[in-house]
């Protein structure tokens, strides 16, 4: 199904194009469509945040292993980095210059916090009005809070049975709503060219080029680089070695399928000890970073310019740890980028109007975020097994 709903959606891509040029009376009665769609998203992003971090934060409690303690500070190492690397490259390329997406009901600014407020969100008086106003902010201290509570008490884990339970069938409901996906994008892309014109291509073909040329320096830079200093393996044979994986990822856009694959050369390529792999590479499949940090750059740094948003530093910072939390609780389902990129848009108070155009655009996109998920997965696991070494 994911095959098909990715084909569908590239379909419905072209054809709003071409429905926007040439029927813009008629796509704009079709507008609702796209609203709908953002709004069902929207409605999920903070049942599925809290159900996802809670689960999540509960399970890594007690897991004391050197292996995971080292897996864990590598990925996130490399997730900021990558994050930091693609975060220059957008600043120096900037691939929205020339282009506006303007919101009439939007003030054109990030919501303005102080360091007090930001502390003092993180503790509201109602429960219930943190997912009614969707504050993320205070989704996550929850889920943390509730997650370690939990283990401190018999029984606990009574309770995040069932808030798992609630997590799949959240993530079950977004599954149905991503089969909305193509009508979403053919209203929204449809409407985005009838009242920009053709302009909006050229946003959509810079922003594909400037992912794949990030993801580029990142498997130089984050992946290549340190195998070489570390463990003197040459970046052509570290190439040569890995292509087998990135076949895989780049037909099938899953580090779960390409997973089987990706521990295979680990073991028979790279000489990895078997006992590092069968940690390192479930884990990393899990927490898929490398990815994730150029997809989560490239989208809020461009949304930012394209609505005239001023970055400061700490929502710069802030960017950088929620990004983090948020792709650790990925969903697994089809075009599930979508949904953390819509959420992370949110966290921003950024607009989702461009998520109807990224979501047409996915399927390039993911191919690469893949690809860079398993390729950082492989370089941790010869990182590791270096360490373990010396």
């Amino acid at each position: 199904m994911k095959r098909n709903l990715s084909i569908y959606t590239l379909i419905a891509l072209a054809a709003g194009i071409v429905a926007g040029l040439f029927l813009k009376p008629f796509v704009v009665q079709l507008s609702f469509i796209g609203t709908i769609y953002i709004n069902l998203l929207k409605f999920l992003i903070g049942p599925i945040v809290f159900t996802s971090m809670a689960s999540t934060i509960y399970a890594s409690q007690g897991r004391k292993d050197r292996i995971i303690i080292k897996a864990v500070s590598i990925y996130i190492l490399m997730f900021l980095a990558t994050y930091l690397l693609m975060s220059l490259l957008v600043i120096i390329i900037d691939p929205a210059r020339g282009f506006s997406f303007p919101n009439t009901e939007w003030s054109g600014t990030t919501q303005s916090l102080s360091i007090q407020d930001i502390i003092v969100n993180l503790f509201p008086s109602n429960i219930v009005s943190i997912f009614l106003d969707t504050k993320l902010f205070a989704i996550i201290m929850f889920a943390y809070i509730l997650a370690k509570s939990a283990y401190a008490i018999k029984d606990g884990d009574k309770l995040i049975k069932y808030i798992t339970l609630l997590r799949d069938i959240f993530f079950k409901i977004l599954e149905y709503v991503m089969y909305l996906t193509p009508f979403a994008v053919f209203s929204l892309i449809s409407n985005t060219v009838a009242n920009y014109g053709t302009s909006i291509i050229g946003v959509g073909i810079r922003y594909i080029a400037m992912a794949y040329f990030g993801g580029l320096m990142t498997i130089i830079f984050i992946m290549i680089l340190p195998v070489w200093l570390m463990a003197k393996i040459n970046p052509l044979e570290y190439i040569r070695k890995v292509y087998k994986v990135w076949l895989v990822s780049l037909t099938t856009c899953s580090s779960a399928a390409t997973l089987p694959t990706t521990m295979k050369v680990c073991k028979e390529e790279f000489g990895v000890d078997e006992k590092i792999v069968d940690v390192v590479s479930p884990l990393g499949c899990t927490i898929h970073m490398c990815g994730g940090a150029v997809s989560f750059a490239l989208l809020g740094l461009f949304c930012s310019k394209l609505y005239g948003v001023q970055v400061d530093l700490l929502t710069f910072i802030l960017m950088v740890v929620f990004s983090l939390l948020i792709n650790m609780s990925a969903p697994g389902i089809p075009n599930g980028g979508v949904v953390i990129g819509a959420t992370y848009l949110e966290l921003l108070k950024i607009p989702l109007n461009f998520i109807g155009f990224y979501s047409g655009l996915y399927k390039i996109l993911d191919m690469l975020y893949t690809t860079l998920n398993v390729t950082g997965n492989i370089t941790a696991n010869v990182i590791i097994s270096n360490l373990n070494k010396d």
